[in-house]
């Protein structure tokens, strides 16, 4: 959204007196809250009946009334935001609380440190060092062994699950 729009919308809905609106405009748009404010934006839009974009050529008079008709609704929006917010907090928690092993989740990201470091070292560090002393360290290390071994990774890691899960709908337990 364009700091032009949420400009005009903020001194509208101070002129219409929608305090709700106007401070959750001035706090809520841009950077990480900027979803609340396009709620409150997208409101506006809907009442006034026209594309968000298309409201700053509003006349001011029909853009007066729908701030004052989203005001309103701007309690519910809020707890709509709110209960959101909370169920997505719920839903990483229960992630981050789940008690498996460690070992049945460290090896994908002992796999990629493992790849990034093949890639360092051939890509950068090993013709850093043929072009230092001269030598012809990389022909010896074949790029095609590590982007068959990067592709049997990401096969299992992209696609493991899918694979697991076709095997049990085709066995009849899933």
């Amino acid at each position: 959204m364009s700091p032009v729009l949420a400009s005009m919308l903020i001194e509208v809905a101070a002129k219409v007196g929608a305090p709700i609106v106007r401070q959750l405009l001035e706090t809520r748009v841009g950077g990480m809250a900027g979803e609340m404010g396009g709620m409150i934006i997208d409101t506006i839009a809907k009442k006034a009946g026209v594309a968000p974009d298309d409201l700053p050529s509003l006349p001011a008079e029909d853009l007066e009334i729908a701030v004052a008709a989203a005001e309103a609704e701007t309690p519910q929006l809020v707890a709509a935001w709110v209960e959101q917010q909370r169920e997505a907090n719920r839903l990483m928690l229960a992630e981050l609380g789940r008690s498996e092993s460690w070992w049945t989740w460290a090896w994908r990201p002992a796999w990629m440190w493992f790849l990034g470091f093949l890639f360092l070292f051939r890509l950068v560090l090993v013709p850093t060092l043929d072009a230092a002393i001269g030598s012809d360290i990389a022909a010896d290390i074949d790029l095609s062994t590590m982007m068959t071994l990067t592709a049997w990774f990401m096969g299992l890691y992209m696609g493991g699950h899918t694979v697991k899960q076709a095997l049990n709908q085709f066995a009849g337990r899933g």
